[in-house]
């Protein structure tokens, strides 16, 4: 009943958004319809093409990461290999309930080829984590750095609960005197929403203590995760410019890393509806057109959704 009611409101959230989005673009009126179709039969092809590249050079990058990770636990996987299995994963993610379904899958794949469950899990885990550390770090920057144009409390308050969260659960991780106070906090709460919680971090815990020590490693990690938030800016950048040469890269610097957070938020049916509701609302508050904002985001979607057709067919060939 409950996972009913949860899965009502994220599908109420999603059309909600959705509406909001086409609303603030003028689709939902005849001369709006008009003029973003225009906007889009008027697309830069050569820049389009060029933001596909980028994509593929976003998984690449994420790939490496990957590599190196295992590299520091002594397995050598070939980058192309992971570049498969990463692609896969994105494959699973689009068509699973959750966004975790293709790590899952990632760790299947890689720990059925080298043998090892436990350090593929950690290997996911890590690449995942700092990926999400850098990104809030990232946020919160440029919410402080634009305080005025940012000045949105539910903005503002759900990056700080973000941030908070990934402090607790980074500690907990981390501190075995951390997680076991929490341990017992939530023992006696007997809340099984926490309970499960806990359960959950408990499980990425042990995997992740394998990387614990190794601190070349996890600077290695972050570093690849700030390259990637750069390459996702430019990703951005190269997609609104498809629609629209007045954007500069100063703004999407500051723009994407609240759009990737908002993004995040789990307020949706598979981010549908937060996506474009996160370009077209913060792109506006830096005076960009709604109309090319919505174009960004579904652009970026259906680059998405070509990256998970392409995983989809490496697992159907069985390429790895």
């Amino acid at each position: 009943m409950k996972k009913n009611i949860k899965t009502i409101l994220k599908i109420f959230f999603s059309l909600a958004l959705i509406s909001y989005s086409l609303y603030k673009a003028g689709i939902l009126d005849a001369q709006g319809r008009e003029k973003f179709i225009l906007l889009i039969q008027n697309a830069d092809i050569f820049l389009l093409i060029v933001s596909f590249a980028v994509t593929i050079i976003l998984n690449l990058s994420s790939s490496l990461k990957w590599k190196m990770l295992l590299a520091s636990r002594g397995i050598d996987v070939s980058l192309i290999r992971l570049y498969v299995y990463y692609n896969i994963g994105k494959f699973f993610n689009l068509i699973l309930p959750t966004s975790m379904g293709g790590d899952i899958v990632r760790i299947f794949k890689l720990g059925a080829y080298i043998g090892e469950k436990n350090t593929a899990a950690a290997s996911v885990i890590v690449e995942r984590f700092t990926g999400m550390i850098t990104l809030m770090i990232f946020a919160a920057i440029a919410v402080v750095i634009n305080i005025k144009r940012f000045n949105q409390e539910w903005l503002t308050l759900s990056l700080a609960a973000g941030i908070l969260i990934l402090l607790v659960i980074t500690g907990m991780v981390l501190s075995s005197r951390i997680f076991h106070y929490f341990e017992r906090i939530f023992k006696k709460t007997k809340i099984s929403f926490l309970s499960k919680i806990f359960y959950k971090i408990d499980k990425i815990r042990r995997p992740v203590l394998e990387y614990k020590s190794d601190k070349k490693a996890i600077v290695w990690a972050v570093a690849n995760s700030i390259i990637f938030q750069m390459l996702a800016v430019v990703n951005v950048w190269i997609s609104s410019m498809v629609f629209s040469s007045k954007i500069d890269f100063i703004t999407c610097l500051v723009a994407v890393p609240v759009v990737l957070f908002i993004m995040n938020i789990p307020f949706s049916i598979g981010g549908v509806g937060l996506m474009e509701f996160g370009y077209v609302f913060t792109f506006s508050l830096f005076g960009i057109a709604p109309s090319v904002s919505l174009s960004t985001a579904l652009l970026v979607r259906v680059k998405g959704m070509v990256d998970s057709a392409v995983g989809g067919i490496f697992y159907l060939t069985k390429v790895y």
